[in-house]
C-alpha cells in the first residue's frame, strides 16, 4: 500500500514537471491570485519542490490551480494533462 502511494505522488510529480515546463513557456496573463504566468510558475515550481521533500500539504494548493476552469486551465489549457494531475491528486487526498 506504501508503494502505491510513492508510485502515485511520482506519477504526480512527473506530469506536475511536465506541466511546469509548459507554463514557463507562458507570460502575463490573469488569474484569480496571479497577476501573470510567471508568478504562477513560480509558485508551481516551489510547490512541486515541496511534494518531491515530502510536503503533502502542497496538495490543497495544486488541487485548487489544476481544478477545471481554474489557473492552469486560464494559463495554459491544456485539459488532458490538467485534469490527469487533478484526478491524481484527488487519489492522493483520498488516501
Amino acid at each position: 500500500m506504501e508503494n502505491d502511494s510513492k508510485n502515485d505522488i511520482q506519477s504526480l510529480i512527473n506530469d506536475l514537471k511536465q506541466a511546469e515546463r509548459m507554463l514557463s513557456e507562458y507570460s502575463s496573463g490573469y488569474s484569480g491570485q496571479y497577476f501573470s504566468a510567471e508568478e504562477f510558475h513560480k509558485d508551481l515550481k516551489d510547490h512541486i519542490f515541496e511534494l518531491e521533500n515530502g510536503n503533502k500539504a502542497v496538495l490543497e494548493d495544486l488541487w485548487i490551480w489544476f481544478a477545471p476552469t481554474c489557473q492552469w486551465d486560464e494559463f495554459v489549457g491544456d485539459t488532458i494533462l490538467g485534469e490527469r494531475i487533478f484526478q491524481q491528486i484527488i487519489t492522493l487526498k483520498n488516501n
